[in-house]
């Protein structure tokens, strides 16, 4: 498999490239190679305790997959908040986690899984975990001569639920101010597992680790809503920019957390 600069780009859907190239933001390749077709690259599966996407698949296709219904429902959500029909029916996920956006809407939902990336080359196939994958500002951890071909997401586990939020200046085909995904378990009111992640507040999605820890064990009333609240708000350093500011965002997230909490305990 030579470099882009040989074989030419990758392109899936198009949905992020097509505009880049249009608008400058990306020099337009000499040439692009579609991999929208590839049977390999189209399937959802469920294999070990895993549901397996290929990359792809499109936004549409995770809506409709019972699999994806069944076993990451945060990830359906995400799906479904992603642009239009048109744009829900051509994007894929692995042209959305190439784009590497800080407001990509479907990072937090996957993030939350723990699963991997799995990429390939003429040397093999290589796996990163999906937490380690976005390495920066529009930075991935992907060499010139691989692609993303799946990306393995272990199932929620039974008993337990998955939220998902957007916050955006509409309800439809709006970039995100703040979004993010919870994956987690209440039982008599203690925190038994919790998983948290954000978007559109740092150059790439964020687990909240430090959160995560201090509330698992917990039982939820007031006082713990209040300092996970808090704790949330003070434990990031939100970007400013022309959708929202520093602030909203840090206040935002820390109620985003406590909602997510209240509505695993069922509050």
């Amino acid at each position: 498999m030579a470099d882009e600069n040989t074989r030419g780009r990758p392109l899936a859907g198009g949905t992020d490239l097509m505009v880049q190239w249009e608008s400058g933001v990306l020099d337009m390749p000499e040439r692009a190679v579609s991999v929208k077709h590839l049977p390999e690259l189209r399937n959802i599966e469920e294999a070990d305790g895993e549901i397996v996407i290929g990359a792809s698949v499109t936004h549409m296709g995770i809506r409709r997959s019972p699999l994806t219904q069944k076993y990451l429902p945060s990830l359906v959500d995400a799906a479904a908040t992603i642009g239009g029909f048109q744009i829900q029916t051509m994007g894929t996920i692995g042209g959305s986690v190439a784009n590497a956006s800080p407001a990509g809407d479907l990072a937090p939902s996957l993030m939350i899984t723990d699963g991997t990336v799995v990429v390939a080359s003429v040397r093999g196939e290589r796996e990163v975990p999906v937490t380690k994958f976005w390495t920066g500002y529009r930075q991935i951890d992907l060499q010139p001569d691989e692609l993303i071909v799946r990306f393995r997401l272990p199932k929620m586990p039974e008993g337990y639920r998955e939220v998902w939020r957007k916050l955006g200046p509409r309800q439809a085909q709006a970039i995100s101010k703040v979004m993010g995904s919870c994956r987690g378990h209440v039982a008599d009111g203690v925190v038994k597992s919790f998983r948290v992640a954000i978007g559109s507040i740092a150059p790439t999605c964020v687990r909240l680790y430090d959160v995560e820890k201090w509330v698992e064990g917990k039982k939820l009333d007031e006082a713990v809503l209040a300092e996970a609240e808090q704790r949330t708000s003070d434990g990031i350093n939100p970007i400013a920019d022309i959708r929202s500011t520093a602030e909203y965002r840090k206040w935002v997230t820390g109620r985003m957390v406590r909602g997510f909490l209240e509505q695993l305990a069922g509050l």
